[in-house]
């Protein structure tokens, strides 16, 4: 996968997850979740939604853009995990690295 194919598959899972986040804000209100009974099930979701919504943010601005975390994140939110950001990281060089191995091969 090139470097541009995997900015563009980042771009659409997030666009998912944004979606799935919306939908689930909404659902916190007592006439969605009276009306939808399934929506409040999956509130618990939310703040995970939100967790890897946040660190994948991160992770591409950095990585793609070289823009440093400092300037991502306000210092009054909580900082980031770094594991988690670190597992992104790799998990993404690997698809790219893949690539330029059967490239050169």
């Amino acid at each position: 996968m090139t470097r541009k194919e995997l900015k563009q598959k980042i771009k659409e899972e997030q666009k998912k997850r944004a979606n799935i986040i919306r939908i689930l804000k909404a659902a916190r209100k007592p006439k969605v979740y009276q009306t939808n009974p399934e929506f409040y099930d999956k509130l618990g979701y939310l703040e995970s939604y939100r967790w890897d919504y946040r660190h994948t943010h991160i992770m591409y601005c950095h990585f793609f853009n070289n823009t440093p975390v400092d300037k991502i994140e306000r210092k009054y939110n909580a900082y980031p995990n770094s594991l988690k950001l670190e597992k992104l990281r790799r998990d993404w060089e690997e698809v790219l690295d893949d690539e330029a191995v059967r490239i050169s091969a």
